[in-house]
């Protein structure tokens, strides 16, 4: 009989609103409003797959016509770079895509790449940024993102023909 007079109990404050149901209500109501305002990911925030296709189609068009840096794209498939690099953007910033490409070590291990060449490659991705309109604040956090590559893609040591070694003081 205590079992059901507890039952009853209950009932009663939950049809008169009382503290369980008013609880639960709140405890709904904050899950629901915690989901509905998660932070948008960068990808989302920059522009989605519309924007990340255009940032690669810009990108591999200012690569193309910087002479510092676009003979090392001679023999490239510009098609499968351009998709590999929406790729790894997508991904970088938290987008639905999987990055189908080397890691950055094995792609650039024959490419004798300088701090030079890495630094224009970078300023290319911020023309291309700037001409598709991302703004610059959100720009920076993909680079930063992209920065810990510069290990991976550079040879330490290595001047490419046409440029000078910096002073032996400033390696």
């Amino acid at each position: 009989m205590r079992l059901e007079n507890r039952r009853v109990a209950i009932m009663k404050r939950m049809r008169a609103g009382g503290w369980f149901l008013r609880s639960f209500q709140a405890g709904v109501l904050l899950f629901g409003m915690t989901a509905a305002h998660a932070s948008p990911t960068l990808y989302e925030r920059i522009g989605g797959e519309a924007k990340f296709k255009a940032i690669a189609e810009e990108f591999t068009n200012v690569i193309l016509a910087d002479d510092r840096i676009n003979f090392t794209f001679a023999d490239a498939d510009i098609a499968k770079f351009k998709k590999l690099i929406f790729e790894q953007l997508c991904e970088l910033t938290h987008g639905p895509c999987k990055y189908t490409g080397r890691d950055m070590h094995e792609a650039h291990a024959k490419l004798n790449i300088n701090n030079a060449q890495f630094n224009a490659l970078a300023e290319d991705l911020y023309i291309a940024f700037d001409r598709v309109h991302v703004p610059y604040r959100l720009q920076n956090k993909v680079m930063v993102m992209l920065a810990p590559m510069q290990k991976d893609v550079v040879k330490p040591g290595f001047v490419a023909p046409g440029t000078q070694a910096p002073p032996a003081n400033v390696r």
